[in-house]
């Protein structure tokens, strides 16, 4: 079937404009333009075909969410505030793309450095320059724990 881009009641508007220049931040591209879409990492999952399957019953009650080899999915715990569960999909989609068996530290430095590049464009965080300084704002504001805003100040200050 093919769908016209100007037919909204068939388009999926979490996705780029079949035949336009808009694209996914973060996915084939960190270049922050005005054609750029925000991150989603269950749009991104979907694309990579990775199921993301909700359970209770995760490795260990701390846990939010795990990325499972064996089985290829991204596992979750159920009735996660919308932005811990965001931030907990794009940081588990990074250990699938990258086929990570286990939890180094390594492995996880950077699933949570390349989570937090997806998931912040410089340019909303110069959006709310003068607004606010505060990182908890700031945080809610782009949709992101405050951890993860943090990893993104650590390894992008250059960016700022």
């Amino acid at each position: 079937m093919t769908i016209d881009a100007f037919d909204w009641q068939q388009y999926d508007q979490r996705r780029p404009i079949p035949g336009s220049t808009s694209y996914m931040y973060g996915v084939d591209s960190y270049l922050d333009g005005v054609c750029a879409m925000d991150y989603d990492p269950w749009v991104h999952a979907e694309d990579l075909g990775v199921p993301v399957i909700f359970r209770p019953d995760l490795p260990t009650p701390k846990m939010v969410a795990c990325y499972s080899r064996r089985k290829q999915a991204i596992f979750v715990r159920p009735n996660q505030h919308f932005i811990v569960e965001r931030c907990a999909i794009a940081h588990e989609i990074v250990h699938f793309e990258n086929d990570d068996v286990g939890t180094t530290r390594t492995q996880e430095d950077r699933a949570n450095r390349i989570a937090a590049r997806r998931l912040i464009r410089a340019s909303r965080i110069a959006e709310l320059y003068g607004i606010t300084d505060d990182p908890d704002r700031i945080a809610l504001h782009l949709e992101v724990t405050e951890r993860m805003l943090r990893v993104y100040f650590e390894n992008h200050r250059d960016r700022l």
